[in-house]
């Protein structure tokens, strides 16, 4: 199922995150005590690399929302789950799940990436570092991302 990740910054720390696999939708915030977009990247990145389990959390005052991927060949099960506390260590059968769903894997990270970039073309690396105060834009994340797309084969 193809895949559309919408990532904005709504205000001072705060960010918004709309992700869409196929026809399920879920809508998670997070907070700049985290560095959500970063670790996504990361995950994702992780995920075309073929690790095996790979998570971004964002934290979400007082919660938590975690994305796992699960690489499965050519596709990744994306999970996002809710926990009721802050950089939990619960096991991710205890969360709430938001959105479980399969995309193909090469889909999800051009939309991990194309978010990024939007969020970047929007604000600027100075215009980011003011509004998410604690980590500058996850710059060299988002070009690791853009050369393993690039690079060719892929798991």
């Amino acid at each position: 199922m193809p895949a559309r990740i919408e990532y904005r910054l709504i205000g001072a720390g705060w960010a918004m995150c709309d992700v869409t696999v196929g026809d399920l939708q879920a809508t998670v915030s997070a907070s700049y005590l985290g560095d959500a977009l970063n670790e996504l990247l990361g995950a994702t990145l992780n995920a075309l690399k073929g690790t095996r389990y790979s998570v971004a959390r964002f934290c979400d005052e007082p919660g938590e929302y975690r994305f796992v991927l699960v690489p499965e060949g050519a596709f990744v099960r994306v999970q996002i789950l809710e926990f009721s506390e802050i950089w939990s260590d619960e096991p991710d059968d205890f969360g709430e799940v938001k959105l479980e769903a399969t995309s193909g894997l090469r889909e999800f990270a051009e939309a991990v990436l194309s978010a990024a970039r939007e969020v970047l073309n929007t604000h600027g690396l100075e215009g980011y570092k003011e509004n998410w105060r604690k980590h500058d834009f996850p710059l060299e994340a988002m070009n690791n991302l853009s050369r393993a797309l690039r690079g060719g084969t892929l798991h």
